[in-house]
């Protein structure tokens, strides 16, 4: 049988304790990072968020988005018949750490903005519905990413 059983328990013992305390280290760090990503996420939705409602709130703004062609649509911010003051407006709004690309689609058009980035993208959308003289809903999507 085992002659030493008390060594044995020790080092079953000191098993455990290492297993213990590296279990703590690691759900310490990766909390850390949890918190960190979900501030920057959340800051960044938050910005993407003023630069759509900037948009969405503006009457002029709203007439250059509902006045574009349908037959046209999707349209990105780089192609020639995107509203040059929408352009400026998202451009003057973004906080300068955002990297972003806009499209405007018609509401039941899927608006797939393609994206390269090796980081996190974040999208937003804005609905814009109609004005006192037109109804033709349309979409303004928001990609961006963040500068490092």
């Amino acid at each position: 049988m085992i002659k030493n059983k008390r060594g044995w328990i020790r080092v079953v013992e000191a098993f455990v304790a290492v297993l213990l305390i590296g279990g703590v280290i690691i759900l310490a760090v990766s909390q850390n990072d949890d918190g960190q990503d979900a501030e920057i996420s959340a800051g960044v939705y938050e910005d993407q968020a003023s630069m759509l409602n900037a948009v969405q709130s503006n009457d002029t703004l709203r007439n250059s988005i509902l006045g574009i062609n349908g037959t046209i649509l999707p349209l990105g911010i780089n192609d020639s018949g995107f509203p040059a003051d929408v352009n400026a407006k998202l451009e003057e709004k973004n906080p300068g750490y955002l990297l972003c690309d806009a499209k405007i689609c018609l509401l039941e058009q899927e608006c797939v903005i393609e994206n390269t980035a090796s980081s996190d993208v974040y999208a937003s959308q804005a609905t814009i519905f109609a004005n006192l003289q037109k109804y033709s809903p349309r979409k303004l999507v928001l990609s961006c990413v963040v500068l490092e």
